[in-house]
């Protein structure tokens, strides 16, 4: 076991968000085994005395916490090997019932009044480190008044020796100078570690030294958790009853697309009887000059209104973009996520007459090794009438409960690998959003005369491996059961 621990925990410290997380989720199935219990837990006790900064402990404990929160028990020294104790951490640790009493080390100081921001340090946000934390910073220091980035930036540039051999862990443009200008990807690197190190102890020195009370401190330390604990168990698992994708899936556009329905419906009934799809997105076809799209979204109608499939999608996709039907609520801590409800005049399309089943709401609280689902690939479904929907984690998948009940499951899937893609899109991953039992109407509604599937397909393509990919305007269709 232990060569292969070795290489999982190698694989714990890649850059690459996504396999970040899968092996802090199969170190945690580790710790549930007791084969394996006490040997990965005397590993991890070992990594956790190593760390450098205190983002890397957080991680470490995260692997923990997961475990703790599927029946496993703490060893009791896990608090002792901490040597980068933080706010975060103790929120971590307070959630599995272990009591963190130690200060911040090295200790907390505030900014020498002769300390200047280094350029690097605005430069790099947006680029190596995702911009919300500059942004929340720079709010915070217009509502206070405090120094809150000149004080993360002091706590960045101590962090700069960390790692002297190696400070920016490989070449990341490696993965995406192939793609050309316009891409992006899923990292996580020691530069972004460093950055969520400093942010955590500038709110803890806004703690100590400017008298910030933890209330109002614990939603800003929160958006340094490296997943949402809502979709931390989440693992990916094609369906099976998912046809095979490809370039045969939209080489016709509608005849292809609608054939593919067809066939998934067909595939989904035999395998779960009274199943039906809400929602899907994935990529089809990914190669190195093309990248191509596809998300089936399930829509009911009153009614016999002509539908003109393009200008309904244009209308959908804009009003996902603005957040139109709502944004998901977390507590600051917690596995739950809350799905708003709406009335049905407040989701319909009034000039088809007609309502989205699932849609992409907006969101309160992201993992940073979650990036690859986000903005475009959580559907979760469109409910009227009827109070908020709660999102759980269960089993690898997502369930989604009303009142009476669940009443529907969300699974995500691998479709390329790659952890870098064009702007154009989300990630390299599959998501789809299935109805289990019928909870989405009022009684005071009249039924749908109809339902339909209201589909759209995304191309980037590019001539050569160093141009950057091209978007085609999208193409949507129609199908009806």
């Amino acid at each position: 076991m232990s060569a292969d621990l070795d290489l999982l925990i190698a694989r714990f410290r890649w850059p690459i968000a996504a396999t970040r997380w899968w092996a802090m989720q199969e170190l945690a199935a580790l710790l549930l085994s007791p084969e394996t219990q006490e040997e990965v837990s005397k590993q991890l006790l070992a990594e956790l005395a190593r760390c450098r900064l205190e983002a890397e402990t957080v991680e470490l404990i995260c692997i923990f916490w997961m475990a703790a929160n599927q029946g496993y028990k703490p060893p009791s020294d896990l608090v002792s090997a901490l040597t980068h104790p933080s706010l975060l951490a103790a929120l971590l640790l307070r959630d599995i019932k272990l009591d963190l009493r130690k200060g911040p080390s090295p200790p907390l100081e505030m900014a020498p009044d002769d300390f200047d921001v280094p350029a690097r340090f605005r430069d790099m946000h947006g680029m190596d480190i995702p911009r919300i934390y500059f942004t929340r910073l720079t709010q915070l220091e217009r509502d206070t008044g405090l120094p809150f980035v000149r004080q993360c930036a002091f706590e960045w540039s101590r962090t700069e020796g960390a790692y002297p051999r190696a400070p920016l862990q490989g070449d990341l443009d490696y993965f995406v100078r192939p793609l050309g200008d316009g891409a992006t990807g899923g990292f996580a690197s020691r530069t972004m570690l460093r950055m969520l190190t400093a942010y955590q102890r500038t709110l803890d020195v806004a703690r100590v030294f400017w008298g910030a009370p933890e209330r109002f401190l614990l939603p800003l330390v929160v958006e340094a958790l490296p997943f949402d604990p809502t979709l931390a168990f989440l693992r990916p698992t094609r369906p099976s009853w998912l046809p095979n994708l490809g370039e045969k899936v939209t080489a016709d556009a509608a005849i292809s697309v609608e054939g593919f329905i067809r066939s998934m419906s067909d595939s989904l009934s035999a395998t779960q009887p009274g199943a039906v799809l809400l929602a899907l997105v994935s990529p089809t076809c990914v190669n190195s000059h093309e990248i191509v799209e596809l998300s089936i979204v399930r829509w009911r109608q009153w009614g016999s209104t002509a539908i003109d499939a393009s200008q309904l999608g244009a209308r959908f996709h804009d009003r996902q973009e603005r957040w139109d039907y709502g944004v998901c609520n977390a507590p600051i801590w917690g596995l739950k996520t809350s799905v708003p409800a709406h009335t049905l005049e407040d989701v319909l399309d009034h000039e088809t007459n007609a309502a989205p089943m699932a849609a992409v709401y907006g969101f309160s609280r992201i993992g940073y090794l979650q990036r690859d689902l986000y903005p475009s690939r959580l559907y979760y479904p469109v409910t009227t009438g009827r109070g908020q929907l709660a999102v759980e984690p269960t089993d690898g998948e997502l369930r989604i409960s009303a009142a009476q009940g669940p009443m529907a499951m969300a699974s995500y899937w691998n479709a390329g690998w790659s952890p870098a893609h064009p702007n154009g899109m989300s990630g390299l991953c599959g998501t789809a959003l299935v109805q289990t039992s019928d909870s989405r109407q009022a009684q005071s509604e009249p039924p749908p005369d109809g339902h339909f599937y209201l589909w759209r397909t995304t191309r980037l393509k590019r001539s050569n491996n160093y141009e950057p990919f091209v978007l085609d305007e999208p193409v949507y269709g129609v199908v009806r059961p």
